[in-house]
């Protein structure tokens, strides 16, 4: 899937602090889920495990979403979910055990995967543990869907 010039500032350029640093970078090419020079990258991102950590995740969630949501569907964000202790997997979502997040971004390099990362709420607001997070590039032996959406609720406008 291509992304027009005017399609990628719709979407990214419109004040976005996330995409901001990445304008003069970045052409609509490069955006491209179908450049070649774009490869996968795993982030494992473990939350921090003090006492506030999971009222620090709860806080920045439903922004935290809205702009994967974005990334989503700019086509830079391939896979993301939260992770939960294998015993609270069926609990109410008020109830879930968050232990980290895994993701899977599509970038030019690693350094570019890394500022991405390092611009999301989860990185800026103290819930991932910068000391611990791991970027890895990907060798893919399945594809990736074609369809990809956020499955949680989000605001439309990125606030709440």
């Amino acid at each position: 899937m291509q992304f027009s010039t005017s399609a990628l500032r719709q979407v990214a350029w419109k004040g976005n602090a996330v995409f901001a640093p990445l304008r003069h970078r970045y052409s609509a090419r490069l955006l491209s889920t179908t450049s070649p020079n774009h490869h996968p990258y795993m982030v494992w991102a473990p939350d921090y495990t003090d006492e506030g950590a999971l009222a620090r995740r709860m806080a920045v969630r439903p922004r935290h979403m809205a702009v994967a949501n974005k990334l989503i569907n700019s086509g830079i964000l391939k896979v993301a979910g939260g992770l939960v202790t294998p015993e609270s997997q069926d609990a109410a979502p008020g109830d879930r055990k968050f232990v980290g997040s895994a993701l899977i971004y599509e970038a030019e390099s690693i350094e570019a995967a890394r500022e991405l990362v390092e611009r999301d709420l989860y990185w800026t607001e103290g819930v991932w543990d910068k000391e611990k997070l791991v970027i890895y590039p990907m060798i893919m032996a399945t594809t990736l869907q074609d369809r990809a959406g956020v499955t949680q609720p989000t605001p439309v406008d990125g606030s709440s």
